[in-house]
């Protein structure tokens, strides 16, 4: 499997089907597998906490949601001089052009990473191999109502799906709610507590979870599956452009003020860092990532 470094952190290149065969595989697998998708925020937080950089550097399947992520995957991995005057002037030349591109011509940031498999898409699609392969899913995330009109909105639509069933994100004890998930017997796990939350809820119960064979962080695909939040214009979903939509038209669980300084690290601050982080170390190549060890 291929993959690339943006800003220090891997991201691995699947198309769809690719991410269908790897979620197969840990469905099935001896032990639970950790998945995490990745977005500019996220990014953005691991080129500045480290304890997330950690986590994300331990995780076995980490998923490209954004035209943003790809964007700097193909931008960070064109080729530039190893002359210092000129390579600078390229740079910024090849920040401009690609950033063009992925407006009107999004195949050109089409590699390394094939596509962007956006959140909710991403769910649904890990919903279907879950429910071929018969493994039960316990949702974990929102509140009471939205996580209970989810389950029912999913199993309506994928009727051979098994629910084992759900808990809101709520919970005074959230470590309390790891006996009623190993008790289910589910080996799919939808964690939707927000990031990092949900990042660092899986880190500290997966040796808990002896039955889980699969965690994956999922934000806030539960609000929009049970229609709380609202989903961009189809023509913004396929110029993926669908994360400006949720950052300007949904309100988030840290509350509207911190709107503004969402869209500021997830659009211009993540660019000028991205273009930094090339002008400073210059192109990164594309990786064969490893299987993770057995933990």
């Amino acid at each position: 499997m291929r993959s690339v470094r943006i800003l220090g952190t891997r991201v691995d290149a699947l198309t769809k089907e690719g991410m269908q065969a790897e979620v197969a595989r840990m469905l099935t697998g001896p032990r639970l597998s950790a998945v995490a998708k990745i977005n500019s925020e996220f990014l953005m937080r691991a080129a500045e906490d480290r304890e997330f950089a950690a986590y994300l550097e331990t995780s076995d399947l980490n998923l490209a949601d954004g035209a943003g992520v790809l964007w700097a995957a193909r931008f960070l991995t064109l080729p530039t001089t190893r002359l210092r005057v000129l390579r600078q002037a390229q740079t910024l030349t090849q920040a401009v052009v690609s950033l063009a591109a992925l407006v009107l011509r999004p195949s050109y940031c089409r590699w390394p990473l094939p596509e962007r498999i956006p959140g909710v898409q991403a769910l649904y699609a890990m919903l279907e191999v879950a429910a071929k392969v018969g493994a039960p899913v316990f949702f974990l995330g929102a509140r009471a109502d939205v996580n209970r009109r989810a389950r029912e909105i999913i199993s309506s639509q994928h009727p051979h799906l098994l629910i084992a069933g759900g808990c809101d994100g709520y919970q005074p004890d959230r470590t309390a709610v790891v006996g009623p998930i190993e008790e289910s017997e589910a080996r799919l796990l939808i964690v939707a507590l927000g990031s990092p939350k949900q990042e660092y809820w899986i880190r500290d119960h997966r040796e808990r979870l002896t039955r889980v064979r699969m965690a994956v962080g999922e934000g806030g695909s539960l609000d929009f599956i049970a229609g709380d939040f609202r989903r961009a214009p189809r023509w913004m979903q396929e110029k993926g452009l669908e994360w400006l939509w949720r950052l300007f038209m949904n309100e988030d669980r840290t509350g509207a003020k911190s709107r503004p300084r969402r869209i500021w690290n997830s659009v211009p601050r993540f660019i000028w860092r991205v273009v930094c982080w090339k002008l400073k170390h210059g192109p990164v190549s594309v990786e064969e990532s490893r299987p993770a060890e057995p933990r």
